[in-house]
């Protein structure tokens, strides 16, 4: 017991209680947040750490190659066979230079048939010259004209050709109509190039 007399400090400390007495216990939750915060965080940051030193140095997976392949490609054969160069293939003939055909089958690669040539009747038969102007023609040559005959000479059925250029068209002609004389005389083919007059002698070829 204290020697001193109470005063009214020690009647408001009897009044008041202990200090603390009615505060509520904390809950478990909170009490649990901190290992919770450490058990979610930490392998968080392990994973960020992991995944920012791994990425750093390596290759993104999902970017494009820098450097592609090389594929060697190998052309099939189309099998078609190209020809040299100023060379043509067999049977076909070179554009720009198309084959004329000059001479009909069976009278010769020199004959030409466009050779002008003129039938006289000096035979005294009527349409004979007209006759073997159309029988030239069927054989292809595309010149010939027909018309009478009053002169002398020759005596005998001749077929006159202007120079050598046209001798073997004159012996084409010759042998297709039947006439056997031939000559080479530049004065009596001075409209066409082969001139045949037609005598009493003259057999159709």
């Amino acid at each position: 017991m204290s020697q001193y007399p109470q005063d009214e400090f020690d009647v408001a400390g009897r009044e008041r209680g202990p200090e603390g007495v009615h505060r509520q216990p904390p809950s478990l939750l909170r009490s649990l947040a901190p290992f919770i915060a450490v058990i979610v965080i930490v392998p968080l940051l392990a994973w960020g750490a992991v995944s920012l030193l791994g990425g750093g140095g390596g290759e993104d997976p999902q970017a494009e190659p820098t450097a592609t392949a090389t594929t060697e490609v190998t052309e099939e054969p189309t099998g078609e066979t190209e020809s040299p160069e100023g060379e043509t293939p067999e049977g076909e003939t070179p554009e720009g230079t198309p084959e004329e055909e000059t001479t009909e089958p069976g009278l010769g690669e020199d004959v030409i048939l466009g050779t002008s040539i003129s039938v006289l009747n000096g035979a005294g038969v009527q349409g004979l010259a007209g006759q073997v102007a159309a029988e030239l023609q069927e054989a292809g040559f595309t010149t010939v004209g027909a018309a009478d005959y009053t002169a002398g000479s020759p005596d005998v059925t001749t077929l006159y050709y202007r120079n050598a250029d046209l001798a073997a068209t004159a012996e084409a002609i010759g042998e297709l109509v039947g006439i056997d004389t031939l000559v080479e005389a530049p004065s009596a083919t001075q409209n066409v190039e082969i001139a045949i007059v037609l005598r009493a002698d003259y057999t159709a070829g």
